[in-house]
């Protein structure tokens, strides 16, 4: 399971997203339909690289996660259920047979409106460190 599989295996876990979970961007949603729902953004990320070795088979990920919801509540409440969960991936193996998670940090949450859909979204910047 690679590190994008393996993310999503986790975030699964929080039910109110019913599994609307998407990468990079989401199907037409607005405040009576489809929310809550979750978008994630990562890459293949920066291999470490040391003097003697080269190339090593440890690798840094940027990624972000925008949580959107209908009411600046529900964000708030989904807000405080997904940060644990991603701050608890650090020191362990994450999803099925997925990569250790060595370190993992994020940045503040910042919360926003969305007027044209009537949304409330907090977007989380994170980066985390991993063997392969």
């Amino acid at each position: 399971m690679d590190f994008e599989e393996a993310l999503i295996h986790e975030l699964k876990t929080v039910s109110a997203f019913d599994n609307r979970i998407y990468p990079l961007s989401s199907p037409e949603a607005n405040a009576g339909n489809g929310v809550p729902y979750l978008i994630f953004v990562s890459s293949e990320g920066e291999q470490a690289k040391s003097l003697g070795e080269g190339h090593l088979s440890s690798k840094e990920v940027p990624g972000e996660i925008n949580i959107i919801a209908s009411t600046y509540e529900e964000m708030k409440l989904l807000t405080k259920q997904v940060i644990p969960l991603l701050t608890g991936m650090e020191q362990r193996v994450i999803g099925v047979d997925g990569p250790y998670i060595q370190e993992f940090t994020y940045k503040k949450p910042v919360e926003l409106y969305e007027n044209q859909p009537g949304l409330y979204r907090c977007h989380i910047e994170f980066n985390t460190f991993f063997g392969e």
